[in-house]
């Protein structure tokens, strides 16, 4: 392992993010994680990516951030040992793990998430939820560490829940990792992007009511007044001014 001397959050950690295949990512790529496999694919290659991390930074970063602090005391006193935020990378420069703790020795990772119902389910039922599991994997295997603490919280003890991945827990998996990682970077490298064209849709103004003239010999009956009063109001609000393929849309449409 090889530790970076970069601050998470930081625009340096940021830009050396998309040189490496992270653990972050890790789940997505297995397809289990919050974004898809094939929008993982279109970000990475249409450079997307840095928009998407810099969204995840500035609205969840933030906040877990907070939390993180808060649960760092807790985390610790349960392991013995402080804890380091720490950004590495594995001995080939391939993967890279960014951890919110790890302890001197480096034998222990922590990972740190915000509470979520249905996560500390999960882990109180002995399971890493599945759309964390590949990063923990990852973290493992960059780190050469034993084990990881893998903690649901609010940064309060209260509602702190953790478990523990031991390297031995997960260690049939590293191939597993690695291998999908190389088909990712196979279709990567055969990804055409096709740009989807939203074709506009035109909308007509408000349908007309039906004339109704009854006649014998006479005219009897017509809403000929009220019609008349409801269609210049309508015609008049018609847009001539068009300048987008909405307008232009809705202006065929309000033709036929």
């Amino acid at each position: 392992m090889k530790i970076l001397s970069l601050v998470q959050g930081s625009d340096e950690w940021l830009a050396a993010r998309a040189k490496y295949r992270t653990a972050s990512e890790a789940s997505s790529m297995m397809g289990v994680g919050p974004v898809s496999r094939s929008e993982l694919l279109r970000m990475k290659a249409t450079g997307d990516e840095q928009e998407f991390s810099r969204w995840v930074l500035e609205v969840l970063f933030a906040k877990g951030h907070k939390v993180e602090a808060l649960a760092r005391p807790i985390a610790e006193g349960f392991i013995g040992e402080e804890l380091f935020p720490v950004t590495a990378v594995d001995d080939a420069g391939y993967l890279l793990a960014s951890y919110d703790g790890l302890t001197m020795c480096e034998t222990i990772c922590w990972e740190c998430k915000l509470w979520n119902d249905a996560k500390a389910a999960d882990v109180g039922h002995g399971k890493v939820p599945d759309a964390d599991y590949w990063q923990v994997v990852q973290q493992l295997l960059v780190s050469g560490a034993e084990k990881c603490l893998y903690m649901v919280t609010d940064g309060t003890p209260e509602k702190s829940v953790f478990m523990w991945v031991g390297v031995g827990d997960v260690c049939n998996d590293f191939e597993v990792l690695l291998d999908h990682w190389g088909q990712f970077d196979a279709d990567l490298a055969s990804y055409v992007h096709q740009e989807v064209v939203v074709e506009a849709v035109g909308h007509a103004p408000e349908d007309l009511p039906a004339l109704r003239v009854e006649v014998t010999g006479m005219v009897t009956a017509s809403n000929l007044a009220a019609f008349k009063d409801h269609a210049l109001a309508v015609f008049g609000g018609i847009n001539t001014e068009l300048s987008t393929d909405s307008d232009f849309a809705n202006a065929d449409k309000t033709v036929k």
